[in-house]
């Protein structure tokens, strides 16, 4: 199986877990079913009631749809990423499901009317799509890539806090891809979000990613995974902002390390944004790992209710990168 195929996979996979938890607090989490580690039936859920159990969010499909598009017009730039998501809305009726972010919504709807549109999002739909230009740039340069998840973030949100926070993710999963160690992930992560600060023409109000990344290096590891989920929650929080999303993500990502399985189950239990944290956290391991050690009977499901063939869009990616120009 090819990285890319993987790592979509885990992606997927936590966005399935993650998506019935979907703002639950971490006590209604711990209360109903103690430690997620299967997927759950949406009747449980307090947003996706009408959802299938193994079904796939905005997360998931807005990657997909990067992908494709980046693959068709064979460039990063801004309007190949509104095109993207204006196929994704159509296509996938994202507000008929239940979830579509106000500030994508409203994007999406000034594109394709040609209206003049000020991004200013905050929230994890910046992050969560990262993992597109991260997989079609894994083999180009550090400074091509980071003008691919700009130009990936601004059309939705453009201020210095999804910046920042979209750039300490986007360096952590390639600096991952590249085999560095849990220290040196945190740090390129760190630097990313102050690439992000000085790159950023808006700022916002909001607390710094690489300030609270800097703070997440001194959690230990040797806790128990719930003591880990407590700090992260109750300390950082997870809410739907990007700062929160992202920092949650990698440091549940660094916490499990190769262990894939066990960061989307985190992820999935930590309570908030829980569906994109669970899809972050999983790439991020996905990435650090070289196998995928999901259960079986999970990765099925989430293929077979979704019709997922990630094998295809791997090919995609593959193809991006083959054809590179630097």
């Amino acid at each position: 199986m090819k990285v890319s195929e993987r790592v979509l996979e885990a992606f997927a996979v936590g966005d399935a877990m993650g998506m019935v938890t979907e703002f639950m607090t971490r006590r209604q989490i711990e209360d109903s079913f103690g430690f997620v580690d299967d997927l759950l039936e949406p009747k449980y859920s307090v947003i996706h009631q009408s959802l299938n159990r193994g079904q796939i969010t905005d997360d998931t499909e807005q990657v997909i749809y990067l992908i494709q598009e980046y693959h068709k017009r064979r460039d990063f730039s801004q309007e190949t990423v509104k095109s993207a998501l204006i196929k994704w809305f159509d296509e996938c009726d994202p507000s008929e499901k239940g979830y579509i972010g106000p500030s994508t919504k409203k994007a999406i709807e000034c594109f394709r009317n040609n209206e003049s549109f000020k991004p200013a999002g905050t929230t994890s739909g910046a992050p969560m799509r990262v993992l597109a230009p991260v997989l079609c740039n894994i083999d180009r340069n550090e400074k091509t890539l980071v003008q691919a998840i700009v130009d990936c973030v601004i059309p939705t949100h453009d201020t210095s806090l999804a910046i920042e926070s979209s750039l300490a993710l986007g360096l952590a999963y390639y600096y991952a891809s590249k085999g560095a160690g849990v220290d040196e992930i945190i740090g390129a992560a760190i630097n990313g979000g102050e690439i992000g600060t000085s790159l950023s023409k808006r700022e916002f109000v909001g607390p710094s990613i690489s300030e609270r990344l800097k703070f997440v290096r001194t959690l230990s590891d040797t806790v128990s995974k719930g003591d880990y989920l407590k700090q992260l929650y109750y300390v950082f929080g997870t809410t739907m902002e990007a700062v929160d999303v992202a920092g949650a993500a990698i440091a549940i990502g660094a916490y499990c390390r190769e262990d894939v399985w066990l960061s989307i189950c985190m992820g999935a239990s930590i309570g908030g944004d829980t569906d994109t944290i669970a899809a972050i956290s999983g790439a991020l391991s996905s990435f650090q790992a070289s196998v995928n050690n999901i259960p079986g009977r999970i990765v099925r499901t989430v293929r077979r209710v979704n019709n997922l063939d990630l094998k295809s869009f791997a090919n995609l990616v593959e193809e991006m990168n083959t054809g590179r120009n630097d």
